[in-house]
Order: C-alpha cells, then sequence, then structure tokens
C-alpha cells in the first residue's frame, strides 16, 4: 500500500514538473493581434495585403491573432478570424484576404474586443510584449461615445485584461477629419501618434515597421539613413556627368533625400535630384528641373524647403467648384478662404471691376483669363507667402 502511495506521489510530481514545465516554455515572447478595418470600401485589398506582408515579416515564433471590424452598432461588429498561436503568418494573410468588407467603421468595438482577448489565461500571452496593431481606413465611429468615454471604456477594459498592451495605429487615406478623431482614440489607448498612409507601399512599409517587436527593432537599428548621407553617398549611388557635384543635400525623415546636382565649370540652374531609402540602401528616383510631386507626402517637400509641381485637388464640385491648383493649400483652407471671398462679395465688400479683396495672407481677384469672356473666368485666391492658388469655377 505505501509502495502504491509513493508511485502515486511521484506520478503527480512528475506531472506537476511537465506541466510547470510547459508553462515556462510555452508562452511567446511576443503576441500581436492584427485588427483590421473591414468596413466596405474600394481599398480593403490594400489594408489586407498589407497585413499578410506584415505578419510573414515576423518572426515564426511569435503568437500572431486577426481580428476585423465593421458593420453597425447595433448589431455584431467585430469577429476574431485567426485565433494567437506561432506559425501563423501565412493563416493571418489568408484570412485577412477572404474578407468580404461591409458595413461601417466600429473602431471601439473591434478594440474592447481585442483587448478582452487578452484577458483570457490561454491563449498564452506574451512573455515581454502585447501589441495590438491596428489598421484603420475609414471614420473611427466610436458608436456615439464622446473622447472621454472612449478613454474610460479602454482603460476599463485594458485594467481587466490585467496585461500592459501596446497599441499602434496606422490610418491609411484618411481625411483631416478622420485623423482627428483616430488621434483621439489613439490617445484614449495611450499610444502613439497614429502613422498615415497614402499609398499601397507606404501601408505595407509601415505596417512592417509597427508589428515589429520592440526589442528587435531595437536590435535591428543601424546608423539613422540620414546620417549616412554623403554628396559620396549619392554619387555612388547615381554617378553625376562630368563637372558636376552634388551639392545643398538636405534629408527627411529618414527616407528622403534632395541634392542639387550644381555644375562646377558654367553657371547653370541647379536640378534637383530625389533619392528615397528603400530596400536597406539609398535608392534614386529622378532629377528634373521642375520638381513634380509624387507620392511624396507635403510635409516632406516643406521640411526639404522645395515647393513641387502637384496636380490641382478638387475640394468642392458644382457651381461652386473649389479647386486647390497645387494641392498644397488643403482644402479646409481652400473652402475657407473660398467662402469668405464669395461671402464678401456678396456683401459687396471687393473694390472695382476685378472684385479685389484682401484677408491677411490672401489676395483674391476675378481674374481675366485668354480667349473667354470676363463673365466667365474664374475666381482666384492666392496666398502671398507661398504662391498657392485657390480657384474657384471653372
Amino acid at each position: 500500500m505505501k509502495r502504491w502511495l509513493l508511485v502515486a506521489g511521484a506520478v503527480v510530481v512528475v506531472l506537476g514538473l511537465v506541466a510547470g514545465g510547459l508553462w515556462v516554455v510555452l508562452p511567446p515572447d511576443h503576441r500581436t493581434t492584427f485588427l483590421v478595418d473591414a468596413s466596405e470600401s474600394s481599398d480593403f485589398r490594400e489594408a489586407a495585403d498589407a497585413v499578410g506582408a506584415a505578419a510573414s515579416n515576423m518572426p515564426a515564433d511569435d503568437s500572431l491573432a486577426l481580428r476585423r471590424f465593421g458593420g453597425s452598432c447595433d448589431s455584431a461588429n467585430t469577429a476574431e478570424l485567426v485565433s494567437p498561436g506561432t506559425g501563423q503568418a501565412a493563416a493571418i494573410g489568408d484570412a485577412a484576404r477572404s474578407i468580404t468588407p461591409s458595413g461601417k467603421a466600429t473602431l471601439l468595438s473591434g478594440i474592447l474586443a481585442a483587448i478582452d482577448d487578452f484577458a483570457r489565461t490561454y491563449p498564452f500571452r506574451g512573455d515581454k510584449t502585447n501589441r495590438i496593431v491596428v489598421v484603420a481606413r475609414g471614420a473611427a465611429d466610436a458608436c456615439g461615445k464622446s473622447a472621454d468615454e472612449v478613454r474610460s471604456i479602454i482603460k476599463e477594459h485594458t485594467s481587466r485584461a490585467g496585461v500592459k498592451i501596446d497599441f499602434r495605429f496606422v490610418g491609411h487615406r484618411l481625411t483631416p477629419e478622420q485623423v482627428k478623431v483616430l488621434s483621439d482614440v489613439a490617445a484614449a489607448a495611450e499610444a502613439q501618434k497614429p502613422r498615415l498612409t497614402k499609398t499601397s507601399d507606404e501601408l505595407v512599409t509601415t505596417m512592417k515597421e509597427v508589428s515589429i517587436p520592440a526589442d528587435l527593432q531595437a536590435g535591428e537599428v543601424k546608423v539613422p539613413p540620414c546620417d549616412t548621407v554623403t554628396p559620396e553617398t549619392l554619387t555612388a549611388v547615381r554617378p553625376p556627368e562630368p563637372g558636376v557635384v552634388y551639392a545643398d543635400v538636405k534629408c527627411a525623415q529618414d527616407r528622403y533625400v534632395l541634392a542639387m546636382m550644381r555644375s562646377t565649370q558654367i553657371e547653370s540652374n541647379d536640378v534637383p535630384t530625389l533619392f528615397e531609402f528603400k530596400n536597406d540602401a539609398w535608392q534614386y528616383q529622378w532629377a528634373d528641373t521642375e520638381v513634380p510631386c509624387g507620392d511624396v507626402p507635403r510635409d516632406v517637400w516643406k521640411d526639404l524647403g522645395v515647393r513641387c509641381v502637384g496636380e490641382p485637388v478638387v475640394c468642392r464640385e458644382g457651381q461652386q467648384k473649389v479647386t486647390d491648383l497645387g494641392g498644397w493649400v488643403g482644402c479646409e483652407a481652400a473652402l475657407d478662404i473660398a467662402d469668405r471671398y464669395q461671402a464678401a462679395i456678396k456683401a459687396g465688400q471687393t473694390e472695382g471691376q476685378g472684385a479685389f479683396w484682401f484677408s491677411g495672407d490672401w489676395e483674391c481677384a476675378w481674374i481675366y483669363q485668354s480667349g473667354r469672356p470676363h463673365s466667365e473666368s474664374p475666381l482666384q485666391c492666392s496666398r502671398k507667402s507661398d504662391q498657392s492658388i485657390v480657384q474657384i469655377g471653372d
């Protein structure tokens, strides 16, 4: 009898040690949930592809999960599509691409459900980091909740989960109003400011950057790209013609370099030359006397001190059409000056047949255009500080 008890006790001890060992060994270092906006929109495939690319870029022993949100506030509007587990990059990508987008954005519901996913003892949380990476593509609908309510609800769910969660927000093709709402939600979650993207390539790159665990990022960070820029560096990438050198080199956001190609033999116009940091190296993009804006964000051009040539942006259609001719003003400011100028015309506050009107940095007038009657010419407002033009009418 005593021998049986000893054997049984030994078995219990062994099982306890095994279970304890598994408990220590099995939890991953890092666990990440991708929370994707699956509301109805034409660009959802870009978000799905970016989530798949980010997942495939992460270590195989990271625990990954996928959750979607989108629908209406009064019905089920979020669901876990891939439960947390290691080696699931392919499953994450396949599940993301199989989503049929529908409904409206219900970001708050998705965030709360994703937090609650971490409240369970199993699947295991990350020993080092636990992260929720949010991809927002439209209005971050809080279902009628104020910013204070959102902050309180997120704090309550995070506290209940009993784990520190690192939120990362990425906003894709958002309007200024949508950016503000997303920023408020990010602040409520005590997260960094949202990263904003406008193209599919930018979205993929950004998703990879924000998804990699912090300790791996720290291990991979080398010299910041901007610190590697010299005229010699750029010459090695794209040798200029004989007698021409790179001068006035400016680097912005550790991603873009603008250098002036300058002749050392004769006086001539400088030729701006753009380089972009891609695939861990500087890549030549283009050189031209007129600088096209391309996909480079306007904030970068401002940092570089260059006024690029942009495409017109129509801010309002119809009889009172408003166009930001160079794309530098921004629709909010363009509509504001256009509406105030038209109000001044109606109130009889303009001067002469040219309907001249001045407001701060703006000068507005009814312009003459060659080949068309004055009555059919548009109104224009010009900003003196940078010669930006807003046109009212065709």
